[in-house]
């Protein structure tokens, strides 16, 4: 467990409610009798053979000690928190430390001769993706603005780690949003499949290849309303508790992920002679619980080559940095008129280096519900010739936000959704979906919309799932940007309360500059520059996932950590 981890990092946190469903199984040695587990002099567990109270022999056996990974934590159906209580071992700043001084040795690892087939040991190439939030988190925790940040990572990460390659993850987040959007279309029946491409009898869903003659695949579209998949603290809450909602949640991969799959195959195509298993990818995240989305078997191409290798939270960056006594303020920073050159330097020759760095409108968490409803505005811009306003809602707190999409000619709502974070709100949206269907969603959205035009608009959100095209949903209450894994507030900053660093972290992360998504030049480059002739049929790989239940607690195992055991 890090030590930059805490109690006090823990947003909504749920305690265990089941034990782990996968029981550590100890190999007993082959020794007849009476045996005993002891700690030998080098700290080693050994089984000790012994006979009533005497020791026979001092005949032992080193036991292999039980270990938990990832894949381990995913099949748990007990604890469950937002802000991620587990560190694993090979999901972390220690790990990556180790794979990067025991792959360089005595060789400078940026040196292209380190590839070359007569070396005894091939190197590997080190690829770092970092996020939005984490930038801001580093700008306001260190008080400098995030292009100082930008520039003091790049000497970071190339110069003093040896990483050959340094990416934003603006790039997957547009994808993703891109993606998203076509996925609501889809959905809400505003977007024919048709309309989407249809090609040898393959109809292009979005992102997912759908065989006309495949029901079972066909069946993996999500229901109305979609609820986002980025957050893998809520999908995990989900697959563990609420199987119901699973066929409403989107079926597009977070950015994490779409940038990990990218930039391998980009890397790998501009190096011959290096595969896809050969490129170690770390990925800089505000949260803890994308240590465990990295680890899904979904997001490998196979079980050694993941699209993501090691995530590190933005707490961890520093722990880094006081691991190896470098001083964040004392790094040297390329001029802001040459960052983008320098950018261009470390991205793989065909990656949109600008896009890479630059944000999006809409909420902190990547702006998902901005961009659908601005999907949906376009589509009846282009269909209908509207026009229309996006009408903002309060909750009964913060968290919990309600959008319409008004045309502005009649009045009338042409879309619904929200904005749900924090668990307090979460699980009032899976409560109020598990008894949704006693009233139809046409029916109850037909009140909904008669009301409205008798009484004018609504005052106060009331969660009316059945009435929303899209939820954008976080775990961690104020959504990614007040991540498990950001920097709290340094005691010299003066803040006085959580609330007022989120809004310094907030505003950090505003001053990143925005960009408007193209959804059809995401769309054209997607398509030239991760498929290409050869390889068409992967574009699903790239941008679709899919999620699962995860069976509940049996009686009939022993579990290796008992009901109400803290670990």
């Amino acid at each position: 467990m890090s030590a930059i981890l805490s109690a006090q990092d823990l947003n909504d946190f749920i305690g265990p409610g089941l034990a782990c469903i996968n029981p550590v199984v100890v190999n007993r040695s082959d020794t007849e009798g009476a045996t005993e587990i002891r700690i030998d002099s080098r700290g080693n567990p050994v089984e000790v053979s012994l006979e009533g109270e005497v020791q026979v022999t001092p005949k032992s056996t080193t036991l292999t000690p039980a270990q938990i990974n990832l894949s381990d934590c995913l099949a748990c159906s007990g604890c469950v928190t937002s802000a991620e209580s587990v560190l694993i071992s090979l999901q972390s700043h220690t790990e990556l430390l180790s794979v990067l001084k025991a792959t360089r040795h005595d060789v400078d690892m940026t040196d292209a001769s380190d590839s070359k087939s007569d070396q005894p040991e091939r190197k590997k190439i080190f690829a770092v993706s970092i996020s939005h939030q984490s930038r801001a988190s580093l700008a306001a925790a260190f008080n400098i603005s995030v292009d100082a940040v930008d520039a003091k990572l790049a000497t970071l990460f190339k110069d003093i780690l040896g990483f050959q390659y340094m990416v934003g993850t603006g790039v997957g987040r547009q994808i993703s949003l891109t993606y998203s959007s076509r996925e609501v279309l889809i959905s809400s029946g505003r977007m024919d499949e048709s309309r989407s491409g249809v090609e040898n009898g393959i109809i292009n869903f979005g992102a997912m290849s759908i065989n006309e003659d495949n029901e079972k695949h066909a069946k993996s579209k999500p229901k109305k309303p979609i609820l986002s998949s980025a957050c893998p603290g809520w999908i995990c809450y989900v697959e563990k508790t609420h199987p119901h909602i699973i066929p409403h949640l989107s079926a597009i991969k977070s950015p994490q992920q779409i940038t990990g799959s990218l930039l391998k195959r980009l890397i790998a195509r501009e190096n011959p002679g290096i595969c896809e298993s050969e490129i170690y990818h770390v990925s800089v995240m505000p949260c803890f619980d994308k240590k465990l989305e990295a680890s899904r078997k979904d997001f490998a191409s196979c079980e050694s080559v993941k699209d993501v290798d090691c995530v590190i939270t933005t707490k961890e960056v520093v722990q880094l940095l006081l691991d190896e006594n470098i001083n964040f303020m004392d790094i040297s920073e390329t001029p802001k008129e040459q960052l983008l050159e320098r950018w261009t330097s470390m991205a793989p020759a065909q990656w949109p280096v600008e896009q890479s760095w630059q944000s999006n409108e809409g909420s902190s968490s990547g702006g998902y519900l901005q961009h659908v409803l601005s999907s949906i505005a376009q589509h009846a811009f282009k269909l209908e010739g509207k026009s229309s306003s996006v009408r903002v809602i309060p909750g009964k707190n913060s968290d919990m936000v309600e959008y319409h999409l008004i045309d502005d000619a009649s009045g009338t709502v042409l879309a619904k959704a929200a904005q749900v974070y924090g668990f307090r709100n979460i699980q009032n949206l899976v409560r109020k979906m598990k008894t949704a269907g006693k009233i139809s969603g046409s029916a109850r959205t037909v009140v909904s919309r008669r009301k409205a035009a008798v009484s004018g608009a609504a005052t106060v959100a009331t969660m009316n799932p059945a009435e929303y095209d899209y939820v954008e949903v976080m775990a961690c209450p104020g959504g990614c940007i007040n991540g498990g894994g950001q920097i709290g507030a340094p005691p010299e900053s003066g803040t006085n309360s959580i609330k007022e660093w989120r809004e310094m972290v907030e505003a950090a992360y505003r001053t990143i500059s925005a960009s408007a998504v193209d959804d059809e030049a995401v769309k054209t480059w997607v398509d030239k520059v991760w498929a290409g002739p050869a390889e068409a049929e992967s574009v699903e790989r790239l941008v679709e996932t899919g999620y699962r239940a995860v069976d509940g607690f049996d009686p009939n195992v022993m579990p290796a950590v008992l009901v109400g055991d803290k670990w």
